[in-house]
This record gives structure tokens, C-alpha cells and sequence, in this order.
């Protein structure tokens, strides 16, 4: 008879407290995929590559077509994962704040930030620019490009048998592109020269 009262009693216990669980998990369910909800997700190469196709669009048809609205790539305030070259960026507050699958000091997201954020900036100058200047069209297309490169080699360091180790290791020495420094003869030329 006891063992029958401490038995039932036992699984009277376990259910009571199956269903107290089972309720607090549907809970944190629901708060997550509320905060997922929220959270933009964008592909950057087609960002990229729209971009670019808007302008040689525009320039073909001059004469029909809107000009092409200037747009950030980088810069969000919300919480947004966007993806170059199969990396998740988690970009918030224009600042990365995270990469998918690596480990990284905040000096070395620092440093992508730093990166990513002057590249988006100029494209962004220089697309409003050339709606005014033609001549500043070259430059924008340029500056999409090394956007597009930077994103590159940053996944390129992230396909090593230790890829956050790489990536911290060689963020730093990846040179950042002097993109206003304009002297020379030629302006494309200023562009792609990089600082130490």
C-alpha cells in the first residue's frame, strides 16, 4: 500500500512538473521567434550587385529612367544579418557586432567595422554624387567593388582549419583603402591606393 501512494504520488510529481515545463518552453518559443521576427536578414552581394546594375541601367536609358536612389548597405539601426560571401554579419547600430561561426575580440570586429563602414559610407557619397556629377559614377562603382572585395577576403581568412584565430590574426593587416584621397593624374588611381 505504500508503494502504491509513493508511486502515484511520484507520478502525480512528474506530470505536475512535465506540464509546468512544457508551458515555460512554449513560452521561450514564442519570445524567440518574436525576436527573430524583428531581425532583418539581407543578402550584401545582391545589395551589392543591385546597386551597380541600377546605375549601368540608368545610364543606359538616361533620358526615361529615375535616378537611382543612394543606399546604405552597412549602416543599420536594428539588429540585421547580412551575408557576403556566405557569412553572417550581424550588423546593429552600424557597427558589426558579430560574425556567425566566429569567435572575435572586439578589437578585431572593431577593425571589420571600421572596414565595412567607411567602404559603405563612400559608396553611399559617391552613388548621391554621381546622380549630380557624372564623373563621380566611376568612383561609386569602384567603391562597391571594394566593398565587395573586402567582404571576400574577410570569408576567404574565414575558411582556414581555425578560422577565427585567422581572422583575428589578419584583420589588422588588411589594408584599408584610401578611397577620398584624390591626387595624381588620375582619379581611379587615387582610389584603389591603399594606406599602411
Amino acid at each position: 500500500m505504500k508503494i502504491a501512494k509513493s508511486t502515484s504520488f511520484l507520478l502525480i510529481l512528474i506530470a505536475s512538473i512535465s506540464s509546468t515545463s512544457i508551458q515555460v518552453l512554449a513560452q521561450n518559443q514564442n519570445k524567440q521567434a518574436t525576436l527573430f521576427e524583428n531581425i532583418e536578414k539581407l543578402n550584401g552581394n545582391d545589395m551589392i550587385e543591385r546597386l551597380a546594375s541600377q546605375r549601368n541601367e540608368f545610364n543606359k536609358n538616361r533620358k526615361h529612367a529615375n535616378l537611382p536612389k543612394a543606399e546604405y548597405i552597412i549602416n543599420r539601426n536594428n539588429l540585421t544579418i547580412i551575408t557576403f560571401n556566405g557569412l553572417d554579419y550581424y550588423v546593429k547600430n552600424n557597427r558589426v557586432i558579430g560574425i556567425q561561426g566566429l569567435n572575435l575580440s572586439d578589437e578585431a570586429l572593431a577593425q571589420i567595422t571600421e572596414k565595412l563602414v567607411l567602404l559603405d559610407s563612400v559608396q553611399y557619397c559617391y552613388s548621391e554624387k554621381s546622380n549630380v556629377d557624372f564623373q563621380n559614377e566611376r568612383l561609386f562603382l569602384l567603391s562597391l567593388k571594394m566593398l565587395s572585395t573586402t567582404t571576400r577576403d574577410i570569408a576567404a581568412l574565414a575558411k582556414t582549419h581555425n578560422p577565427s584565430l585567422n581572422v583575428e590574426n589578419n584583420v589588422a593587416k588588411m589594408r584599408l583603402p584610401n578611397v577620398d584621397k584624390i591626387s595624381g593624374i588620375s582619379t581611379v588611381q587615387s582610389l584603389v591606393q591603399l594606406n599602411k
